[in-house]
């Protein structure tokens, strides 16, 4: 008795369905990385570089079969959403100085007025 190997892979379908699900979870990891305070923040790009090779690999298996627009709209809305929200999070690292004493004011901004003074202080020692 012999076993087929097409009988113990998945179908492209279900490993499609998988990869849109990989990406989906590493784009809220990286979201979620993303609103941590600053020593924690470096997890957000490594997230993203997940979301982004979940994506390439989401193509790859959708190359491979017959799939409708939505999957490859899919992939291409969950590479930008990693490319921006690692952007973001890589800036926010560079800027490591100005991104802490911001934080560290909103952490202690009470007032609405008091938080577009910590905005207003962080907007200045962006562009000095």
């Amino acid at each position: 008795m012999s076993i087929v190997p097409d009988q113990h892979q998945r179908s492209n379908r279900r490993q499609v369905a998988d990869g849109i699900l990989w990406l989906v979870a590493a784009l809220v990891a990286t979201y979620a990385g993303l609103v941590l305070p600053l020593p924690y923040k470096v997890i957000a790009p490594v997230l993203a570089l997940a979301a982004i090779v979940a994506a390439i690999r989401l193509f790859r298996l959708a190359s491979k079969g017959e799939h409708t627009m939505l999957v490859w709209l899919a992939g291409t809305a969950g590479l930008l959403g990693a490319l921006f929200y690692g952007g973001i999070a890589s800036a926010q690292i560079i800027l490591w100085e100005p991104t802490s004493q911001y934080e560290q004011c909103t952490a202690q901004a009470l007032t609405d007025s008091a938080q577009a003074q910590c905005e207003a202080e962080y907007s200045a020692s962006l562009w000095d």
